[in-house]
């Protein structure tokens, strides 16, 4: 199981809308200066991650909570994530390629660029609205400090 420590935001019936900060090793690293990741995850680390986790525990608005996502939620969804989107946009511009010549349209690569970009923007909204079973919801496990 993968956790992390949050902070309760909104309550709302059997869900609570969680904050938590964005961690990354990148403070300790020595190179992190001069490092283009180091350089990206300090971008990254201004913005917290808001999560909608199930509330089994009746979390309230201000305490602080430890919220859990199983490890293979974690995975399938990194797969997912990653996949979907880079498989539309291949299937895409393999498509536009295939039908350049016989559509008669600019240069055979324009058409395929064009549907494997088409593809790539289906595939990132398909992700961003695809339902998950709640076995692969996040869960707050425990409360660590009740807000009075």
């Amino acid at each position: 199981m993968v956790k992390a420590s949050a902070q309760v935001i909104i309550k709302s019936g059997t869900y609570a809308w969680v904050e938590a900060e964005r961690r990354t090793s990148c403070h300790s690293c020595t190179l992190s200066r001069g490092c283009g990741t180091g350089s990206i995850a300090k971008y990254l680390m201004m913005k917290p991650i808001i999560v909608k986790a199930s509330n089994p525990v009746r979390a309230e608005v201000g305490d602080r909570v430890i919220v859990g996502l199983p490890e293979k939620a974690f995975l399938q969804g990194s797969f997912v994530l990653y996949m979907v989107p880079l498989l539309a946009m291949f299937l895409g511009a393999g498509l536009g390629g295939t039908l350049a010549p016989h559509l008669h349209f600019g240069g055979n690569e324009s058409l395929g660029i064009l549907l494997g970009l088409g593809g790539l923007a289906g595939g990132l909204f398909g992700v961003r609205h695809m339902r998950v079973a709640p076995s692969f919801e996040p869960k707050i496990l425990c409360t660590v400090y009740k807000q009075r």
